[in-house]
């Protein structure tokens, strides 16, 4: 039984030294691979799946020992390990960005309705947002007589932080009208929104 160990090493070196060994592996043999990296475990697997054999994994503290059998010479010839490199988790948090009252264009009672009804169901998602970030108009659905402001609060309430632009409010002379979220400025709302997975804006 042919080893290799990619223990210290990591993405794209163990794919890589994994596919050096597949090559020089006879028929019928089987090769161990072991690993300290959950990241290059995770990646290793995808390799090996994606040229047709499905290894079998066991863990003893930090190590990880996957053995598989042969795939077909002409996959592994064919395959690029680096390809399969990934250095860590996705990141998929996201930021729900508003800019207006309205959800969409064209009738503006119909978009007033949408959001409303957009951020009712925001809170049932199995996934939820880190932030809601209100800018220009958008502030406006955080004030007291809105029937958006409640739902902006029960989003608060599960933890999600409800970001409003200060000189949006400050434009609009909403200073005291506002009953919900937390008002911030551009500098720290750019920075939330580059460090999200991803920004929605409906």
């Amino acid at each position: 039984m042919k080893i290799v160990d990619t223990k210290g090493f990591t993405c794209p070196q163990p794919l890589i030294m994994l596919k050096e060994a597949l090559l020089e592996t006879e028929t019928g043999e089987e090769l161990t691979v072991y690993t300290d990296n959950d990241t290059s475990l995770q990646n290793l697997l995808t390799y090996l799946r994606d040229q047709g054999v499905e290894p079998r994994v066991t863990t003893s503290g930090k190590v990880h020992t996957l053995v598989t059998g042969r795939p077909a010479a002409s996959t592994v010839e064919a395959s690029d390990p680096v390809a399969y490199c990934s250095t860590g988790p996705v990141n998929d948090d996201f930021v729900v960005c508003i800019k207006g009252e309205l959800m969409g264009e064209g009738d503006p009672e119909l978009g007033r309705t949408l959001m409303e009804t957009f951020l009712d169901a925001l809170k049932l998602q199995e996934k939820l947002p880190t932030h809601v970030i209100l800018y220009n108009g958008g502030v406006k659905l955080a004030t007291k007589t809105t029937p958006t402001c409640q739902s902006l609060a029960e989003l608060e309430e599960l933890g999600i932080r409800v970001m409003l632009c200060g000189a949006c409010i400050d434009h609009y002379g909403l200073q005291y009208g506002i009953g919900v979220g937390m008002i911030s400025n551009m500098i720290v709302i750019t920075e939330t929104l580059a460090s999200a997975g991803h920004v929605v804006y409906p």
